[in-house]
């Protein structure tokens, strides 16, 4: 069980509807939680709700807009948003129903729900007008996400959706509707049509500085949250050098927040098959957060929230060493009795041409089995894995992978947190989250090969506060 990460006592968190409300300063985060009884999403669920001030403590609020009866359009609540209307909360969600679905018959439909203190809610039944248009696709049309169009002033609902085509071409798209009040809507067709993706999900519209940025999910080529840049809502979206936040293993994010608190990144770090190094992503997990930073060229970078930093009673400097040569690979144990929560955080020159460098974590002290993110030059690439990986492969990497490049002279900032099976580096603010789940020692260890670093700014934090869920 996560101490740092939220995850419900007995469920697993799923896809995050989250809502930042400025009358009290609070982050709303309704989600799904998951029995995976027998599997995930076998069990319907609804949206829960848990409230946060700091993403460190959490008031829980139990499932808080039921799922629908065996029969009902809305048997399972899938993901939607809420947003602000004029004297009330509203809540546009996805409405799913296997049975339907199995028939061939229309399985998904956006509903709404109102609320004035976002904990009791009044479902106000089908959204008639919002049911799949004409020439889409029946079984997928989610994930409604509403922002306000100064251009149009007017409300603009996107959601993802794709033709009526085999499932595994690529016609998921994004279409809008359009409304004045929120409760009339005219549809408008396409919003965004990549042409690249079977299904798009969990959209995400906000601004930064002027530039419109577009998050998305999908997971027919990588299985992961992504972006896109544009100059306005309505004009051509495009991928910078970076278009991920995060590796396979995070997934159906969105953010929240505002100027004044910061924008934050709301996703899931997924749980492996039969919590196995060697087995696949499951649906859903624990629930993370990263804070979003704009870089001065446009891309979006992340980084751990300084709140969850300040919950670790136990802060400890460590020393600065140097380490490695220009011929060979050479490793420096740093910590030798790892606990199940904590935080390094420091930084590291690349002082020569060097070839890679990389921290191991819950290494043994005899064979030197362990964990590791490693940087590679030849690769300009971030990696997690098992080290080694062998009898080929004793750890399943695929998506743990990030792009960064290795220069020399460059100083690479970085904090690495481990929460019991999850560990996350964040890199320059890049980040890559993974899972482990047969850790061979407690040793914590920096490497380099073929050239030289210089490891310094150690801060070491441990023992973290019991927080309230």
């Amino acid at each position: 069980m996560q101490k740092i990460f939220y995850q419900p006592k007995d469920y697993w968190f799923g896809d995050c509807m989250p809502f930042f409300n400025e009358d009290n300063q609070t982050f709303y985060l309704f989600h799904q939680r998951d029995t995976r009884k027998p599997k995930p999403l076998t069990d319907p669920f609804g949206w829960s709700l848990v409230t946060t001030k700091d993403f460190v403590n959490f008031k829980d609020y139990g499932e808080v807009l039921p799922k629908g009866s065996h029969d009902a359009v809305d048997q399972f609540i899938y993901a939607g948003s809420v947003t602000q209307g004029k004297n009330e909360k509203i809540a546009f969600y996805t409405g799913h129903n296997r049975q339907a679905k199995l028939a061939k018959k229309t399985s998904e439909v956006l509903m709404s729900a109102t609320s004035q203190d976002l904990v009791h809610w009044k479902k106000s039944g089908q959204a008639t007008s919002l049911v799949p248009q004409t020439g889409y696709d029946h079984n997928d049309w989610r994930d409604p996400v509403i922002v306000y169009s100064q251009e149009k002033q007017c409300y603009i609902l996107v959601l993802g959706a794709r033709l009526p085509s085999d499932k595994k071409k690529p016609t998921g798209r994004l279409v809008y509707f359009e409304s004045q009040d929120l409760k009339n809507w005219d549809f408008k067709g396409d919003f965004w049509t990549p042409n690249e993706f079977n299904m798009i999900e969990m959209p995400d519209l906000f601004q930064i500085d002027g530039d419109w940025y577009l998050i998305f999910s999908e997971y027919s080529e990588d299985k992961r949250t992504k972006y896109r840049v544009g100059k306005d809502l309505f004009g051509d979206w495009h991928s910078l050098s970076d278009e991920f936040f995060d590796g396979k293993a995070y997934y159906a994010a969105r953010t929240v927040g505002n100027e004044n608190v910061g924008r934050f990144l709301t996703g899931w770090v997924a749980t492996k098959e039969n919590n196995d190094d060697l087995g696949n992503w499951d649906w859903g997990g624990a629930f993370v957060p990263h804070q979003v930073i704009k870089r001065e060229d446009k891309t979006l970078g992340v980084t751990l929230p300084q709140t969850i930093i300040n919950n670790f009673a136990k802060t400890a400097s460590l020393p600065t060493f140097e380490l490695g040569n220009s011929t060979e690979k050479a490793e420096h144990s740093l910590i030798e009795n790892l606990p199940n929560q904590f935080l390094l955080e420091g930084q590291i020159d690349a002082l020569e041409d060097t070839k890679e460098f990389g921290i191991k974590a819950f290494v043994n002290s005899e064979t030197r089995e362990g964990y590791q993110y490693k940087v590679s030059r030849p690769e300009h690439m971030l990696k997690f894995t098992h080290t080694p990986n062998y009898p080929w492969p004793s750890y399943f990497t695929t998506g743990l992978q990030r792009p960064i490049s290795l220069v020399k002279n460059q100083k690479y900032d970085f904090k690495l947190i481990v929460d019991d099976s999850i560990i996350i580096l964040y890199i320059n603010n890049i980040a890559l989250s993974a899972r482990m789940y047969n850790k061979m020692g407690k040793q914590l260890s920096f490497f380099v090969t073929e050239g030289k670093i210089a490891v310094s700014n150690l801060q070491y934090h441990t023992q973290w506060k019991d927080s309230l869920r």
